[in-house]
Protein backbone atom coordinates (compact mmCIF):
# COMPACT_ATOMS: atom_id res chain seq x y z
CA UNK A 1 0.00 0.00 0.00
CA UNK A 2 1.21 3.22 -0.98
CA UNK A 3 1.51 6.12 1.25
CA UNK A 4 1.04 10.01 -0.38
CA UNK A 5 3.38 12.22 1.76
CA UNK A 6 2.76 15.49 1.90
CA UNK A 7 5.36 18.49 1.22
CA UNK A 8 6.94 20.21 3.75
CA UNK A 9 7.40 23.28 1.69
CA UNK A 10 6.42 24.51 -1.83
CA UNK A 11 8.44 24.54 -4.78
CA UNK A 12 11.39 27.25 -4.78
CA UNK A 13 10.31 28.96 -7.92
CA UNK A 14 6.98 30.30 -5.39
CA UNK A 15 9.37 31.42 -2.55
CA UNK A 16 11.53 33.05 -5.27
CA UNK A 17 8.54 34.43 -6.61
CA UNK A 18 7.19 35.64 -3.29
CA UNK A 19 10.22 37.35 -1.96
CA UNK A 20 10.39 39.21 -5.46
CA UNK A 21 6.97 40.73 -4.72
CA UNK A 22 7.83 41.83 -1.54
CA UNK A 23 11.40 42.96 -2.27
CA UNK A 24 10.39 44.99 -5.03
CA UNK A 25 7.44 46.52 -3.25
CA UNK A 26 8.20 50.47 -2.09
CA UNK A 27 5.12 51.43 -0.27
CA UNK A 28 3.52 53.61 -1.85
CA UNK A 29 0.65 52.41 -2.93
CA UNK A 30 -1.45 49.75 -0.80
CA UNK A 31 -0.47 46.16 -0.96
CA UNK A 32 -3.32 44.60 -2.33
CA UNK A 33 -3.47 46.84 -5.44
CA UNK A 34 0.58 46.22 -6.18
CA UNK A 35 -0.22 43.03 -5.85
CA UNK A 36 -3.34 43.36 -8.28
CA UNK A 37 -0.92 45.26 -11.21
CA UNK A 38 1.40 42.64 -10.43
CA UNK A 39 -0.68 39.79 -10.70
CA UNK A 40 -2.36 41.22 -14.35
CA UNK A 41 1.48 41.27 -15.03
CA UNK A 42 1.97 37.77 -14.90
CA UNK A 43 -1.30 35.89 -16.44
CA UNK A 44 0.10 32.52 -16.50
CA UNK A 45 -0.77 32.72 -12.58
CA UNK A 46 -4.30 31.04 -11.83
CA UNK A 47 -6.44 32.00 -9.22
CA UNK A 48 -4.78 29.42 -6.70
CA UNK A 49 -0.99 30.95 -7.32
CA UNK A 50 -2.84 33.80 -6.80
CA UNK A 51 -4.51 32.96 -3.63
CA UNK A 52 -1.54 31.49 -2.29
CA UNK A 53 0.98 34.50 -3.16
CA UNK A 54 -1.23 36.22 -2.15
CA UNK A 55 -1.35 34.30 1.36
CA UNK A 56 2.61 33.93 1.30
CA UNK A 57 2.86 37.78 1.13
CA UNK A 58 0.53 39.04 4.09
CA UNK A 59 1.87 36.04 6.45
CA UNK A 60 5.09 38.25 5.95
CA UNK A 61 4.31 41.57 6.59
CA UNK A 62 2.04 40.66 9.89
CA UNK A 63 4.40 37.93 11.00
CA UNK A 64 8.14 39.01 9.75
CA UNK A 65 8.23 42.70 11.64
CA UNK A 66 11.88 43.61 11.60
CA UNK A 67 12.96 41.07 9.24
CA UNK A 68 15.33 43.30 6.98
CA UNK A 69 14.17 43.76 3.68
CA UNK A 70 17.97 45.02 1.67
CA UNK A 71 17.50 41.53 -0.22
CA UNK A 72 15.23 39.00 -1.52
CA UNK A 73 17.28 36.47 -0.23
CA UNK A 74 16.58 37.10 3.41
CA UNK A 75 13.33 37.22 2.20
CA UNK A 76 13.06 34.36 0.87
CA UNK A 77 14.83 32.01 3.72
CA UNK A 78 12.66 33.61 6.08
CA UNK A 79 9.50 32.55 4.24
CA UNK A 80 10.97 28.81 3.32
CA UNK A 81 11.44 28.50 7.20
CA UNK A 82 8.28 30.42 8.21
CA UNK A 83 5.37 29.83 5.52
CA UNK A 84 5.26 25.93 4.63
CA UNK A 85 1.67 23.91 3.78
CA UNK A 86 0.96 22.72 7.00
CA UNK A 87 0.74 26.43 8.31
CA UNK A 88 -2.78 27.34 9.00
CA UNK A 89 -3.13 29.97 11.71
CA UNK A 90 0.60 31.29 13.16
CA UNK A 91 1.78 30.37 16.62
CA UNK A 92 2.16 33.52 18.76
CA UNK A 93 5.62 34.08 19.96
CA UNK A 94 5.75 35.50 23.19
CA UNK A 95 9.07 37.09 21.69
CA UNK A 96 7.56 39.07 18.32
CA UNK A 97 5.72 42.03 19.02
CA UNK A 98 5.43 44.21 16.11
CA UNK A 99 4.56 47.29 17.66
CA UNK A 100 7.45 47.02 20.82
CA UNK A 101 9.06 49.91 19.50
CA UNK A 102 6.11 52.03 19.61
CA UNK A 103 5.02 50.66 23.16
CA UNK A 104 5.49 54.06 24.92
CA UNK A 105 2.97 55.66 22.08
CA UNK A 106 0.07 53.05 22.83
CA UNK A 107 -2.97 54.28 24.33
CA UNK A 108 -4.02 53.25 28.34
CA UNK A 109 -5.18 49.93 28.01
CA UNK A 110 -3.99 48.78 24.72
CA UNK A 111 -0.71 46.11 25.81
CA UNK A 112 1.66 44.84 23.62
CA UNK A 113 0.37 41.09 23.77
CA UNK A 114 -3.02 41.86 22.55
CA UNK A 115 -1.91 43.69 19.82
CA UNK A 116 0.21 41.19 18.73
CA UNK A 117 -2.60 37.91 18.68
CA UNK A 118 -4.91 41.06 16.76
CA UNK A 119 -2.25 41.73 14.27
CA UNK A 120 -0.56 38.29 13.34
CA UNK A 121 -4.49 36.52 12.53
CA UNK A 122 -6.33 37.76 9.23
CA UNK A 123 -9.13 39.75 9.93
CA UNK A 124 -13.00 39.19 8.58
CA UNK A 125 -14.60 41.25 6.47
CA UNK A 126 -18.13 42.91 7.99
CA UNK A 127 -20.94 43.24 6.17
CA UNK A 128 -24.27 44.88 6.99
CA UNK A 129 -27.51 44.97 4.68
CA UNK A 130 -28.61 47.61 2.41
CA UNK A 131 -31.71 47.61 0.37
CA UNK A 132 -32.64 44.03 1.96
CA UNK A 133 -33.07 42.85 5.23
CA UNK A 134 -30.12 41.81 7.58
CA UNK A 135 -32.11 38.14 7.55
CA UNK A 136 -32.30 38.17 3.38
CA UNK A 137 -28.38 39.38 3.14
CA UNK A 138 -27.70 36.55 5.15
CA UNK A 139 -30.00 33.84 3.22
CA UNK A 140 -28.45 35.12 -0.05
CA UNK A 141 -24.99 34.62 1.53
CA UNK A 142 -25.35 31.10 2.22
CA UNK A 143 -27.08 29.88 -0.50
CA UNK A 144 -24.01 31.32 -2.73
CA UNK A 145 -21.52 29.11 -0.54
CA UNK A 146 -20.28 31.58 1.70
CA UNK A 147 -20.05 30.57 5.30
CA UNK A 148 -21.20 33.40 8.26
CA UNK A 149 -18.38 33.42 10.71
CA UNK A 150 -19.98 35.86 13.25
CA UNK A 151 -22.66 38.10 13.79
CA UNK A 152 -23.02 40.90 16.07
CA UNK A 153 -25.28 44.45 15.49
CA UNK A 154 -26.90 44.34 12.74
CA UNK A 155 -23.54 42.61 10.83
CA UNK A 156 -22.25 39.67 9.82
CA UNK A 157 -18.65 38.26 8.86
CA UNK A 158 -17.24 36.42 6.68
CA UNK A 159 -13.94 35.81 5.10
CA UNK A 160 -11.54 37.99 3.88
CA UNK A 161 -11.68 35.65 0.49
CA UNK A 162 -14.65 35.83 -0.13
CA UNK A 163 -16.49 38.02 -3.31
CA UNK A 164 -18.91 40.31 -2.03
CA UNK A 165 -18.93 42.29 -4.85
CA UNK A 166 -22.55 41.20 -6.44
CA UNK A 167 -24.45 42.52 -3.11
CA UNK A 168 -22.45 45.71 -2.62
CA UNK A 169 -22.34 46.85 -6.14
CA UNK A 170 -26.62 46.19 -6.28
CA UNK A 171 -26.99 48.22 -2.95
CA UNK A 172 -28.25 44.84 -1.10
CA UNK A 173 -25.00 45.37 1.85
CA UNK A 174 -22.22 47.56 2.03
CA UNK A 175 -19.03 46.60 3.69
CA UNK A 176 -17.80 48.31 6.97
CA UNK A 177 -15.80 47.25 9.53
CA UNK A 178 -17.84 45.91 13.10
CA UNK A 179 -15.04 48.53 14.93
CA UNK A 180 -17.13 51.74 12.67
CA UNK A 181 -20.41 50.15 13.37
CA UNK A 182 -20.13 50.16 17.06
CA UNK A 183 -18.55 53.62 17.65
CA UNK A 184 -21.81 54.76 15.58
CA UNK A 185 -23.81 52.67 18.00
CA UNK A 186 -25.74 55.64 19.39
CA UNK A 187 -29.31 53.76 21.05
CA UNK A 188 -27.96 54.57 24.79
CA UNK A 189 -25.63 57.54 23.87
CA UNK A 190 -27.14 61.00 25.07
CA UNK A 191 -26.15 62.41 21.19
CA UNK A 192 -28.97 60.01 20.12
CA UNK A 193 -31.75 62.45 21.76
CA UNK A 194 -30.38 64.94 18.65
CA UNK A 195 -30.99 62.35 16.18
CA UNK A 196 -33.77 63.77 14.07
CA UNK A 197 -35.08 66.27 11.58
CA UNK A 198 -35.65 69.06 14.03
CA UNK A 199 -31.52 69.37 14.42
CA UNK A 200 -28.84 68.89 13.08
CA UNK A 201 -25.73 66.87 12.84
CA UNK A 202 -22.91 67.19 11.39
CA UNK A 203 -20.49 64.44 10.38
CA UNK A 204 -17.27 67.30 9.01
CA UNK A 205 -14.59 64.76 8.49
CA UNK A 206 -16.75 62.62 6.24
CA UNK A 207 -14.87 60.86 3.51
CA UNK A 208 -17.21 58.38 1.75
CA UNK A 209 -20.04 58.79 4.50
CA UNK A 210 -19.49 55.28 5.98
CA UNK A 211 -19.91 56.38 9.67
CA UNK A 212 -23.05 58.48 8.18
CA UNK A 213 -24.44 55.44 6.74
CA UNK A 214 -24.35 53.75 9.64
CA UNK A 215 -26.34 56.93 11.29
CA UNK A 216 -29.14 57.28 9.12
CA UNK A 217 -29.85 53.22 9.03
CA UNK A 218 -30.10 53.59 13.08
CA UNK A 219 -32.35 57.21 13.13
CA UNK A 220 -33.25 57.84 9.49
CA UNK A 221 -34.59 61.27 10.06
CA UNK A 222 -31.76 62.76 11.08
CA UNK A 223 -30.99 66.42 9.91
CA UNK A 224 -27.63 64.89 8.60
CA UNK A 225 -25.09 67.75 6.99
CA UNK A 226 -21.53 66.17 5.60
CA UNK A 227 -18.28 67.79 4.56
CA UNK A 228 -14.55 66.99 3.35
CA UNK A 229 -11.93 68.49 1.89
CA UNK A 230 -12.39 66.35 -1.29
CA UNK A 231 -14.39 67.13 -3.28
CA UNK A 232 -14.48 63.55 -5.43
CA UNK A 233 -15.23 61.71 -2.30
CA UNK A 234 -18.48 63.54 -1.63
CA UNK A 235 -19.59 62.58 -4.84
CA UNK A 236 -18.94 59.09 -4.02
CA UNK A 237 -20.82 59.98 -0.33
CA UNK A 238 -23.63 60.95 -2.41
CA UNK A 239 -23.34 58.03 -5.26
CA UNK A 240 -23.25 55.56 -1.89
CA UNK A 241 -26.17 57.29 -0.29
CA UNK A 242 -28.58 56.96 -3.14
CA UNK A 243 -27.66 53.12 -4.29
CA UNK A 244 -28.28 52.39 -0.12
CA UNK A 245 -32.02 54.19 -0.59
CA UNK A 246 -30.95 56.54 2.32
CA UNK A 247 -32.09 60.43 2.36
CA UNK A 248 -29.16 62.55 0.76
CA UNK A 249 -27.80 64.58 3.32
CA UNK A 250 -26.19 68.32 2.70
CA UNK A 251 -22.87 68.58 1.78
CA UNK A 252 -20.01 70.60 1.42
CA UNK A 253 -16.35 70.97 0.74
CA UNK A 254 -14.48 72.68 3.16
CA UNK A 255 -10.61 72.45 4.17
CA UNK A 256 -10.62 72.43 8.55
CA UNK A 257 -6.73 72.15 9.18
CA UNK A 258 -6.74 75.89 9.85
CA UNK A 259 -9.00 79.07 8.75
CA UNK A 260 -11.19 78.21 6.26
CA UNK A 261 -13.33 81.25 4.47
CA UNK A 262 -15.36 78.28 3.10
CA UNK A 263 -16.35 76.87 6.20
CA UNK A 264 -17.43 80.15 7.92
CA UNK A 265 -19.37 81.10 4.94
CA UNK A 266 -21.30 77.47 4.78
CA UNK A 267 -21.84 77.64 8.90
CA UNK A 268 -22.93 81.78 8.99
CA UNK A 269 -25.11 81.59 11.85
CA UNK A 270 -25.42 78.09 11.86
CA UNK A 271 -24.68 75.49 14.67
CA UNK A 272 -25.38 71.74 14.99
CA UNK A 273 -26.00 69.69 17.73
CA UNK A 274 -24.17 66.66 17.20
CA UNK A 275 -20.71 67.32 15.06
CA UNK A 276 -19.28 63.96 14.35
CA UNK A 277 -15.23 64.35 13.47
CA UNK A 278 -13.99 60.96 12.53
CA UNK A 279 -10.40 63.00 12.20
CA UNK A 280 -7.58 61.89 9.71
CA UNK A 281 -4.96 59.66 11.83
CA UNK A 282 -2.45 57.34 11.92
CA UNK A 283 -4.73 54.52 11.06
CA UNK A 284 -2.49 52.25 13.43
CA UNK A 285 -5.74 50.76 14.89
CA UNK A 286 -6.36 49.33 11.42
CA UNK A 287 -2.71 48.12 10.80
CA UNK A 288 -4.01 44.03 10.86
CA UNK A 289 -5.92 44.70 7.44
CA UNK A 290 -3.04 46.74 6.10
CA UNK A 291 -0.13 45.26 8.07
CA UNK A 292 2.30 46.69 5.48
CA UNK A 293 1.75 50.55 6.60
CA UNK A 294 3.47 49.38 10.01
CA UNK A 295 6.70 48.46 8.28
CA UNK A 296 6.68 51.93 6.52
CA UNK A 297 5.36 54.19 9.21
CA UNK A 298 7.29 56.85 10.86
CA UNK A 299 6.73 57.47 14.54
CA UNK A 300 7.67 60.92 14.10
CA UNK A 301 4.02 61.58 11.93
CA UNK A 302 2.01 60.55 15.08
CA UNK A 303 2.75 64.20 16.54
CA UNK A 304 1.67 66.33 13.35
CA UNK A 305 -1.63 63.68 13.00
CA UNK A 306 -2.17 64.98 16.58
CA UNK A 307 -1.68 68.58 15.95
CA UNK A 308 -3.65 68.16 13.00
CA UNK A 309 -6.85 66.80 14.72
CA UNK A 310 -6.85 69.04 17.30
CA UNK A 311 -6.63 72.06 14.80
CA UNK A 312 -9.61 70.35 12.82
CA UNK A 313 -11.46 70.34 15.95
CA UNK A 314 -10.84 73.62 17.20
CA UNK A 315 -12.08 75.33 14.10
CA UNK A 316 -15.85 73.12 14.36
CA UNK A 317 -15.98 73.99 17.93
CA UNK A 318 -17.82 77.30 17.05
CA UNK A 319 -20.58 75.38 15.57
CA UNK A 320 -21.55 73.44 18.47
CA UNK A 321 -24.64 74.58 19.84
CA UNK A 322 -24.56 75.26 23.58
CA UNK A 323 -25.66 71.49 25.34
CA UNK A 324 -24.63 69.66 22.34
CA UNK A 325 -21.77 67.24 21.33
CA UNK A 326 -18.82 66.45 20.26
CA UNK A 327 -18.26 62.95 19.33
CA UNK A 328 -14.35 62.63 18.52
CA UNK A 329 -13.17 59.80 16.56
CA UNK A 330 -9.73 58.22 15.38
CA UNK A 331 -9.14 54.63 14.00
CA UNK A 332 -5.26 55.04 16.25
CA UNK A 333 -4.06 53.15 19.23
CA UNK A 334 -1.68 55.95 19.85
CA UNK A 335 -2.43 58.34 22.85
CA UNK A 336 -1.01 61.49 21.64
CA UNK A 337 -3.93 60.90 19.24
CA UNK A 338 -6.54 59.97 21.60
CA UNK A 339 -6.66 60.64 25.52
CA UNK A 340 -4.09 63.36 25.24
CA UNK A 341 -5.42 65.18 22.69
CA UNK A 342 -9.17 64.87 24.39
CA UNK A 343 -7.35 66.71 26.96
CA UNK A 344 -5.59 69.39 24.96
CA UNK A 345 -9.09 69.64 23.93
CA UNK A 346 -10.41 70.41 27.21
CA UNK A 347 -7.93 71.68 28.91
CA UNK A 348 -8.27 74.96 26.09
CA UNK A 349 -12.03 75.02 26.48
CA UNK A 350 -13.37 74.86 29.56
CA UNK A 351 -16.94 75.09 28.68
CA UNK A 352 -16.40 71.38 27.24
CA UNK A 353 -16.78 68.26 29.44
CA UNK A 354 -15.85 64.90 28.63
CA UNK A 355 -18.82 62.54 28.82
CA UNK A 356 -16.93 59.27 27.94
CA UNK A 357 -14.66 57.45 26.26
CA UNK A 358 -13.50 54.07 24.97
CA UNK A 359 -12.55 51.61 22.24
CA UNK A 360 -14.67 50.66 19.92
CA UNK A 361 -14.46 46.86 18.37
CA UNK A 362 -10.78 45.35 18.69
CA UNK A 363 -9.99 41.80 19.35
CA UNK A 364 -12.90 40.64 21.32
CA UNK A 365 -15.14 41.70 18.36
CA UNK A 366 -12.90 40.61 15.85
CA UNK A 367 -12.25 44.20 14.15
CA UNK A 368 -10.40 47.50 13.81
CA UNK A 369 -9.17 49.41 17.17
CA UNK A 370 -11.31 52.93 16.98
CA UNK A 371 -10.83 55.20 19.94
CA UNK A 372 -15.02 57.23 20.57
CA UNK A 373 -14.46 60.10 22.68
CA UNK A 374 -17.84 61.78 23.82
CA UNK A 375 -17.44 65.22 24.63
CA UNK A 376 -20.52 68.49 25.62
CA UNK A 377 -20.60 72.09 25.56
CA UNK A 378 -21.80 73.04 28.79
CA UNK A 379 -22.26 76.95 27.68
Amino acid sequence: MTTLSIATTYPYIFYQNCATLIFEYDGGTPFHLYLKSCFKENKNWGSKDRKRYRSACYYFWRNAFGVSRQSPDIILNWLQTHFTPQMSQPEINNEYSPYKSLASNLSENITLETLTKWFVTEPLVWLSNGNISLKGLQSQITKAGISIELSHLNAIAVSAQANLNPWVENGNAYIQDISSQSAMDWTNQPMAAYCHANSAVWDCCSGAGGKSISLLKQFPTTNLTCSDVRSNILDNLKQRFQLLGLKQPKVFTASLNGYSENLANQNTNLTYNVILADVPCSGSGTWRRNPENLHYFDPQTIDAFANKQLSIVENVLPCLAIGGYLVYLTCSIFSAENENNVQRILDSNPNLQKVSEEFCGGIELQGDFIYRCVIQRLS
